[in-house]
């Protein structure tokens, strides 16, 4: 028998269905509708992480090694806002040898690339309550691993 090699999307694929199915992550969207386009502002920052804003670092830790916090069954880090307030990230990649990528569900889907030694300020208003997986949104060696979790609540 030979061994099989899965695709990055299938392996993607099947992270992201268990943490389905374990209650892990679970898919919001407004009103019932399938899709939401948020107005995201992204540009080119440095790392060092201004007032107000959340510093997400992409190395071969994961997000803020969330390997060491279990993820990608214990998603990290988890951010919580309340839904209307300004969401700002600063997502630094101190990783020399590649990119990472960073997108959050429903907000950002299209998410960017953060090649290696850049860092990227992300921001947006939290108009809708729920939970919401970020994650990478290009392969790279340890993609299963970043997965982390936005919380917007209505309260």
């Amino acid at each position: 028998m030979k061994p099989r090699i899965l695709a990055a999307g299938t392996v993607t694929i099947v992270v992201v269905a268990l943490l389905l199915m374990t209650g892990v992550i679970q898919i919001s969207t407004p009103g019932g509708s399938p899709s939401y386009e948020a107005v995201v502002s992204v540009s080119k920052s440095s790392c060092a992480r201004p007032a107000g804003f959340f510093l997400i670092i992409a190395d071969l830790s994961g997000f803020n090694d969330s390997i060491a916090h279990g993820a990608p069954l214990s998603p990290w880090p988890v951010v919580h806002v309340h839904q209307g307030d300004y969401v700002r990230f600063i997502v630094c990649n101190v990783d020399q040898t590649q990119a990472h990528g960073f997108a959050i569900q429903t907000y950002f889907d299209a998410g960017l690339a953060i090649p290696p030694g850049d860092a990227f300020r992300i921001e947006f208003r939290a108009t809708i309550p729920g939970t919401f997986v970020i994650y990478c949104n290009i392969f790279c060696t340890v993609h299963a691993f970043m997965i982390a979790r936005l919380t917007v609540s209505n309260a």
